[in-house]
């Protein structure tokens, strides 16, 4: 999470002598909230100098500044079109604040007040939706009319519209000397929301206001629907002398409550539906005063609960929904199902499609992979709900059944990329990043770690606004492009087996979120209070650095992001059903949950916890899709940290080794190699812990946060060794935008190497691009690199790290020289060190997945004798098998920095080796078109006989990637044995043999 500060960049400056007929001159006022010597007004208007102009105190702390301004707004550079942006500054401010009486704001550019510039130029319309409660029902309307230099307001235009009812005739109510309107409504406004819109001449404003007046008033802000079964009203009186009042719920409950000082507040329980709450009083002459009416719908969940059990029955597998349940009494034995199987399953199952009863007997599928299945559950009332689940056949056909902690096969065999969009391409768009999915695909990558892309308070940036100033949770931010844009994006990521995480913020939002900004006008009456905390914990900070300000806590002396309440059930719900969306909209894969340790932490009043957020976010993910992928920016290694993992009934499914990070890598070099890999060691081994089978603890060399580790070590070389450690230990390897090409050596600006447009043909692409996809396709298709079993083996030899990764019939051995220099060592392979079931007394080959080379490891003395020498900061990879195994690696989809980023041109015609091949059952297939042709891809079987048609119409020139599922033109699972793919496009023609095997 990087730290958001406002940067106000240099924008075109008009001088003060403006021709006069297109110009006006404009009083700005600013009071500040507390005493000031000295304000300052940086605008558009002089290119934002902070203290570039002072202003003109005129008494109890008001300060103004007349300025000349264009009719019309800046000719060019202008943020707002037609107008001026500004704000106010003084001594010791982080952030400027904007205009407080002034309603119009620019949210996408850090919040600037702005002023269209007409003839009259309308300035500081109040009151507005900006500046609170009305406590009377005739409002005084006040504004400035500023008209064109050399000429004068046209009073006879002057209009005020309150609602339907139009005011003429108020050239009166405008003073000339002081620019002034002012004019008090006349007719009584009653309680609730009204338009107000003043006109004069060619210019009009309109604004929002709130009204809230009578003897007696309750003052919060209703029509809200809760899930809360208590709500705290507030109210005011204006007889000072009346020490109690009575609250009336629907016209018959009544509970009284004492007044103090003319206001009070009173707790009072909600019934399921409609409450409309009154206060009423007697007033000094005993004639009854009654408030207008504050309106809360308690929500009350009637749905059922959908539940999936799976048993392995032997050849049979027994699909239960006994767990259901529904919370009304009587309705769970009451409850009808209706069952469905994926139909993408490894293999159909009869009789699951369309069945309604409670338990299921199927036959027990054969074919190995993770099976899907989806119950719908109604009651009696037509209430339903659907949740999904899964179960995994294993290789040796044992079933494996799914719980709330099961992370799917492709999470154990991740490979993360983490994407910034604005780093991608110079454009920064998601359209523009969506060439580069081919490129990831053959990086050997299978997940994509989207940092936010929801709309942002200010611009999204390369410097501190990288997009978590979050001011609209369902929305696209336009510097990125629209929501059918990211729909696009995951869908073609999906088509290639790539799997989309999306970074979200559940520590806080922008304080520029319609949430916060509702709380921070009407404060507790606001029904978006409690979705804040206002509070700093009094049990015990842990570490984060909160503070607070205007009743709000800050997130770590952040002023802009406010700390989210997840301990308030309205909150919690807005925020599930915010992530909620984005599986069911766009079938994203899982978040990253940005500072997860906040929301942790503060659980339970500071006692931390995962019964607020992490809890509940897990099973309502969970529910509806149950393969997705949680990842946590929070401590995952150390005492302690287990307990936010699923198999700790915690959120997530992953989260950093910082401490890997922190001491074990980013200082490396400063220490002797033997030192150096005792730390790596130590810290990457971590005394041989797991939380949980399912739990994992994301490694990473660089990310978005940190130095690029290329800079660090002024070196491309020196990063790899410890790279192959990250990918080839127990854990989650990531790589970080533009890690593969080594971008940041060189540069200058901690920024700029961090979140920088990337240069794609960096010099480090040559040594490091191959290296991280032979990396990542290791882990891909060699199970033992995805395992939590880890064993260092001795080198003899100060600069070499090694360890194996035990597992039945192909144990991984990993060696790595973090020197500038060759060094030749032997490893001694045997029981200690390697699979039992592997250590048959012979010799075994030895096959460097990573160098593409196999030679015989001799069996001396009871164990096998790897004798191997390393050249400067090289590495090695083997599996040590019975039989020779090789990598299959496609080739790699190169990318340019031309101005569409992207793919690079296809300049001839070529059909690629599909991969993994032999394959059970899917196989990926990847061709390149020189130009734009018809295209033919088809599948044979050894007779000849055409089994399927893959792609069969005109396609564009370029790389182009799909799947087959090993199914025919039925869709029946093909039979294990040879199968030939042929593609016939633009008079070239090719094939390749593909072997299917069950």
């Amino acid at each position: 999470m990087s730290k958001i500060v406002i940067t106000l960049g240099l924008m075109f400056c008009f001088p003060l002598a403006l021709i006069a007929q297109d110009s006006v001159d404009v009083t700005f006022r600013y009071t500040p909230p507390a005493p000031q010597s000295v304000v300052y007004l940086p605008g558009e208007f002089n290119n934002w100098g902070p203290t570039a102009w002072a202003m003109e105190p005129i008494g109890n702390n008001t300060f103004v500044r007349s300025v000349r301004l264009r009719i019309g707004g800046p000719l060019t550079g202008g943020g707002v079109a037609g107008a001026y942006q500004y704000k106010f500054y003084y001594a010791g401010l982080q952030t400027w604040p904007n205009d407080p009486l002034n309603h119009r704001f620019n949210p996408n550019d850090n919040n600037n007040s702005f002023l269209y510039v007409k003839d009259p130029t309308m300035y500081q319309l109040i009151p507005n939706q900006r500046t609170g409660i009305v406590r009377t029902g005739n409002p005084e309307i006040s504004a400035y009319l500023f008209p064109k230099v050399g000429a004068s307001v046209d009073t006879a235009s002057i209009r005020l519209k309150v609602n339907e009812k139009t005011y003429v005739g108020l050239g009166s109510y405008y003073t000339t000397t002081a620019k002034q309107f002012l004019f008090r409504v006349p007719d009584r406004l009653s309680n609730g929301s009204h338009t107000i819109i003043l006109s004069a001449a060619q210019n009009t404003d309109t604004v929002t206001i709130t009204v809230q007046a009578g003897f007696v008033q309750l003052t919060n802000i209703g029509s809200f629907t809760t899930r809360n079964p208590q709500r705290t009203l507030y109210g005011v009186v204006e007889d000072s002398s009346i020490h109690s009042v009575k609250i009336v719920r629907n016209s018959r409950d009544t509970v009284q409550t004492p007044v103090a000082s003319g206001t009070f507040n009173v707790t009072v329980q909600l019934a399921e539906g409609v409450n409309n709450f009154k206060a009423i009083v007697r007033d000094s002459t005993n004639a009854l005063q009654v408030s207008d009416s504050v309106c809360y719908t308690y929500f009350v969940n009637h749905s059922p609960n959908a539940d999936i059990d799976f048993v392995d029955s032997g050849a049979s597998t027994i699909l239960s929904a006994q767990g259901s349940s529904d919370p009304d009494s009587g309705q769970t034995q009451l409850l009808t199902f209706r069952w469905s199987a994926d139909p993408t399953n490894p293999q159909q199952i009869p009789g699951i499609d369309g069945a309604s009863e409670g338990q299921i007997t199927a036959s027990k599928p054969s074919v190995s992979g993770e099976y899907f299945f989806t119950l719908i559950a109604t009651d009696p009332d037509g209430n339903k709900d659907t949740t999904r689940s899964f179960f995994t056949i294993l290789d040796n056909g044992t079933l494996q059944t799914s719980t709330l902690a099961t992370i799917p096969r492709w999470v154990k065999q991740g490979r993360v990329y983490e994407m910034f969009f604005k780093s991608m391409t110079p454009q920064g768009t998601i359209n523009a990043a969506l060439q580069y999915l081919p490129y990831f695909k053959s990086l050997g990558v299978n997940i994509l770690w989207v940092m936010p892309i929801m709309q942002n308070a200010g611009p999204i940036d390369h410097g501190a606004g990288v997009g978590y100033n979050i001011i609209d949770f369902f929305k696209v931010a336009k510097d990125y492009g629209t929501n059918q844009d990211f729909k696009d994006f995951v869908r073609r990521a999906h088509e290639l087996g790539l799997k989309v995480i999306l970074d979200v913020t559940p520590n806080h939002t922008s304080y520029a979120h319609p949430f916060a900004q509702h709380a921070k006008l009407f404060r507790q009456s606001s029904p978006y209070w409690n979705f804040y905390q206002h509070k700093l914990l009094t049990q015990n900070t842990n570490g984060l650095g909160e503070y607070l300000a205007d009743g709000f806590v800050h997130y770590d002396g952040w002023d802009q992001l406010l700390n989210y309440n997840w301990s308030d059930i309205d909150a919690r719900t807005y925020m599930i059903e915010a992530y909620k969306w984005w599986i069911k909209e766009f079938d994203i894969d899982g978040y990253r949950f940005d500072v997860y340790w906040g929301p942790h932490r503060r659980a339970n009043g500071g006692a931390g916890g995962e019964n607020e957020m992490g809890g509940p976010v897990r099973q309502a993910l969970k529910h509806i899709k149950p393969d997705i992928f949680l990842l946590a920016e929070d401590a995952g290694t150390g005492v302690g940290t287990e307990v936010i993992y699923g198999d700790h009934s915690g959120g997530v499914d992953a989260a950093y080794d910082w401490n890997l990070y922190g001491n074990g890598i980013s200082n490396f070099y400063q220490y002797a190699d033997s030192v150096g890999i005792g730390l790596l060691h130590q810290n990457i081994y971590n005394n041989n812990y797991y939380p949980g089978p399912n739990a994992m603890s994301m490694r990473f060399l660089e990310n978005h946060d940190e130095e690029r580790i290329a800079y660090q070590y002024g070196s491309y070389e020196k990063t790899m060794p410890i790279g192959t450690v990250v990918f080839t230990a127990p854990g989650l390897p990531m790589i970080y935008s533009g890690q593969e090409v080594g971008f940041g050596l060189g540069l200058n600006g901690y920024d700029q190497r961090r979140r920088g447009v990337i240069d794609w043909n960096a010099a480090g692409k040559a040594p490091l691009t191959r290296h991280y996809q032979r990396l990542a396709l290791i882990r891909e298709q060699f199970k033992a690199f995805s395992t939590q079993r880890m064993v260092r083996v001795a080198t003899g030899n100060p600069a070499v790290y090694a360890f194996t990764r035990p597992f039945p019939a192909e144990n991984g051995v990993v060696m790595v020289n973090v020197s500038s220099s060759t060094q030749d060592f032997t490893l001694y392979l045997d029981r200690t060190n390697m699979d039992t079931t592997a250590c048959a007394c012979q010799d075994h080959y030895g096959n460097d997945l990573y160098n593409d080379t196999t030679f015989i490891i001799p069996y001396v003395d009871g164990r096998l004798v790897l004798s191997y020498s390393l050249k400067p900061y090289g590495s090695a990879v083997f599996v040590v098998s019975d039989t020779i195994e090789r990598l299959n690696a496609p080739l790699l989809v190169s990318v340019n920095n031309g101005g569409g980023g992207g793919t690079s041109v296809a300049t001839t015609f070529r059909l690629d080796q599909n991969y993994p091949n032999p394959f059970n059952p899917t196989t990926t297939i990847s061709y390149q078109l020189a130009s734009e042709s018809a295209v033919s891809l088809k599948v044979f079987n050894i007779l000849g006989e055409e089994v399927a048609t893959l792609v069969d119409g005109r396609q564009t020139s370029g790389y182009h990637v799909l799947q087959w599922n090993g199914r025919d033109r039925n869709g029946v699972l093909c039979s294990s044995g040879v199968y030939f793919l042929r593609l016939e496009a633009g008079g070239f023609a090719a094939a390749k043999r593909m072997l299917l095997l069950k």
